[in-house]
């Protein structure tokens, strides 16, 4: 039996890691184009971070101890998907990125959802 730290990370993890280093992106780009002041850019920006980083490790990492089972765990990375797609497009991020980004990231977790 193989330990979890010792699995084989197929392409379905490769993609699924980029979309979420793709989504901390797009919070912190989008955190900062609505801030109204250097300060409340920098505010929001890293409490986007803050919040999607958490409840990922909290709910979604494949080693946490909390992790949903694969179906709600497929639904809740797609709500984190929408709602970052939505936040990015209300920043002016431009739909060309956000769009492909909320599709494949739902695509993924989905495709993923019994690992």
């Amino acid at each position: 039996m193989q330990d979890r730290s010792q699995e084989q990370v197929g392409v379905l993890g490769v993609v699924a890691f980029l979309v979420e280093v793709v989504m901390v992106a797009l919070l912190a780009v989008a955190g900062w184009r609505l801030g109204s002041s250097t300060l409340l850019s920098l505010v929001l920006a890293v409490v986007f971070v803050a919040v999607a980083v958490a409840v990922w490790s909290r709910w979604m990492a494949p080693l946490s101890t909390h992790r949903l089972p694969g179906t709600v765990r497929a639904v809740v990375a797609t709500g984190l998907f929408v709602l970052t797609a939505v936040v990015a497009l209300l920043a002016g991020i431009s739909a060309f990125v956000v769009v492909p980004f909320a599709v494949i990231g739902a695509a993924v977790f989905t495709a993923a959802r019994a690992s």
